[in-house]
Order: C-alpha cells, then structure tokens, then sequence
C-alpha cells in the first residue's frame, strides 16, 4: 500500500474532523444560557438566564447574575430563590428551587435547577434579597415538549455508518 500524498491526508483528516463534529449529538451544557429577562431595580440590575434553549419538558437551568447598577460589580451575598408556575394552570402547577453558586459552574451566576412537567406557556418569578432590601422579577416561559426518546440512542445507532463512512473515505483516497 503506497503511502498517502499531504493533500491526500488532509482530506481525510478533514473527514474525520467533519464526522466526528457531526456525530457528537449531546448538547453542550454552561452556565447562562439565553438570556430571558434583565430588571433594574433597587440599585441592582437582575440578569436571568435560562437553559436549554429552547427550554423542554424536563430540566430547566436558571441562571441568575445580580449586580451593583452603579459599578457593574457582582452582588456575592444576594438570596435567590427561584418558582415556575403554569401560566394559566387552575390547579396552579408549580416548582420552585434556591439558587447558589455551588450548583453554577460560572461563579458569578446563581443556578438554580427546576423540572418542568408539562410543555406550555410558565411564568417565572425570581425572588432576590440582598440585605433588607428585596425584589422579585418576573419572567415568562416558553416549555417545548421533551425530545423523542430516539435522539439519545441516536448516536449509538449512527457510529458504525459513519466508522464505515471513515473507511470507505480512506480506502478510496488510499488508491
């Protein structure tokens, strides 16, 4: 077997490159996320974040940044809690977590982790204290149904296509 030429490698290594991309389907997780909601008040200027996006059935990551409004700098000892409720729900379906920064992977965010149990429009409140004084700022939420169960076996149904996809590409540039 002759050896390949540098364009030769370049294209296969741009191919596994391409393929391996493609078939990493678990999406990547950080703290943020897409910003809903930012209320000044009471000095303060609120930032929340809501993760995934669009956010689904299941777990919901609300990330909270609070903030001195005059120097930008980060609120460290602000209590934050924080509730989702069905918008519009009679039996008044509703979830609640404090938020901290031990479950935030960014330090300056205050993570809380909420399931929600059914798609639909919810109505979120943070609710933020920082010494005497307190605030609570609302927010609105768009639930999307849960993925089909299918995706998380996906990947595991797709490797050896694209593993043979791999060899094929090889072999032909091989020649």
């Amino acid at each position: 077997m002759k050896p390949l030429s540098s364009q030769q490698r370049r294209i296969s290594v741009t191919w596994i490159a391409l393929t391996m991309i493609a078939g990493s389907s678990e999406v990547v997780r950080a703290d943020g996320g897409r910003l809903v909601r930012v209320e000044r008040t009471n000095g303060w200027i609120v930032s929340v974040f809501v993760a995934p996006d669009p956010p689904r059935v299941g777990p919901v990551d609300v990330s909270v940044l609070v903030q001195e409004e005059s120097s930008g700098s980060v609120i460290v000892d602000a209590d934050i809690a924080v509730t989702l409720r069905a918008a519009g729900d009679a039996e008044g379906a509703t979830t609640s977590a404090p938020a901290s920064r031990t479950q935030a992977t960014n330090k300056l965010l205050q993570s809380a982790l909420l399931t929600a149990p059914s798609a639909g429009d919810w109505q979120g409140t943070i609710h933020c204290r920082v010494g005497n004084a307190k605030a609570e700022i609302p927010f609105a939420l768009q639930i999307a149904a849960a993925p089909p169960a299918w995706t998380k076996l996906a990947p595991w149904i797709l490797w050896p296509f694209a593993a043979a996809a791999i060899f094929v590409v090889h072999r032909t540039l091989g020649r």
